[in-house]
């Protein structure tokens, strides 16, 4: 930028020209739509791979466990489940009648495995219980247990 003479001898710095001031402006805003739109663009592929991820996680495992066989007794409720899915599945909850119950041991069934739950509770004869057992995923199994 240079200086500019007065008449009274005085120096004002020049501005710059209006158009130069503008393109700049637009120049800045273009920029900015450019990177929001960019970053909309990652943003949407990585949500979208995650949701496509645990969409197929979910539906194998939906698919895949179903009930072999159960016993029951006084203290414990023992289900034989079956994985006919391709993942490992791990059986995190259970509830007899709406309310939960433990699980004694650790369960992981493997694809193509049969595994045991073990429940404790009190279990009266000639009643029936409502068993629900499910995983992380909310994959669940229901039946009815008649003592």
């Amino acid at each position: 930028m240079g200086t500019t003479h007065t008449q009274e001898g005085k120096t004002t710095p020049k501005q710059p020209k209006k158009s130069c001031r503008a393109s700049t402006a637009v120049f800045g805003v273009l920029l900015l739509v450019l990177v929001t739109f960019v970053t909309g663009i990652l943003f949407y592929t990585f949500v979208m791979d995650n949701i496509n991820f645990a969409t197929e996680k979910i539906s194998t495992q939906i698919a895949g466990l179903l009930l072999d066989s159960f016993s029951i007794n006084s203290t414990h409720i023992v289900a034989s489940l079956k994985n006919a899915g391709s993942t490992l599945i791990e059986i995190t909850t259970a509830y007899v009648n709406g309310l939960v119950t433990a699980i004694t041991n650790l369960v992981k069934i493997a694809p193509n495995a049969i595994g045991s739950v073990i429940l404790t509770g009190n279990f009266l004869p000639g009643n029936t219980y409502d068993v629900k057992l499910a995983n992380i995923f909310n994959t669940e199994v229901t039946f009815q247990a008649t003592f």
